[in-house]
């Protein structure tokens, strides 16, 4: 059960950024319109495709490896992705001021952000319990 549950927490946050991005590497127009936001010309779509999403498939697919090979060298670009995602959230209210929308927009990160951290700690919890099996079978 563990094991699918790193899985779980690790592979569905991944297969949704993954897909986000390939949402804006395939279709920058209908990406952007959901955002409320514009590309002008070629030069602005090629932005768009590289500049939000390479990087989101790039997390995604990290995250998605992570959960493949319960490895969380393959997470840890997901934890700054949102951290940073946070902090722009939260900069963005006090500089620009305040949004209808903010509680979603921090809530969302946050519970993946959540996700990540519990599969940390279930992956901590499957390697101390494999390590003692281990100790117990030699001794």
């Amino acid at each position: 059960m563990s094991k699918l549950a790193i899985k779980a927490l690790f592979g569905l946050p991944g297969l949704f950024i993954l897909t986000t991005g390939l949402v804006f590497v395939t279709s920058p127009e209908s990406a952007l319109e959901k955002l409320q936001l514009s590309a002008s010309g070629a030069e602005g779509l090629s932005n768009i495709r590289g500049l939000a999403g390479g990087p989101l498939v790039a997390v995604g697919a990290s995250l998605l490896l992570g959960a493949i090979t319960e490895k969380l060298e393959y997470v840890r670009p997901a934890v700054f992705f949102l951290l940073t995602l946070l902090t722009a959230r939260v900069l963005s209210y006090v500089v620009d001021g305040p949004i209808d929308a903010i509680g979603l927009f921090l809530a969302i990160p946050s519970i993946v952000f959540g996700m990540l951290i519990a599969g940390h700690v279930l992956l901590n919890r499957s390697e101390k319990a494999a390590a003692l099996s281990g100790k117990a079978t030699h001794a």
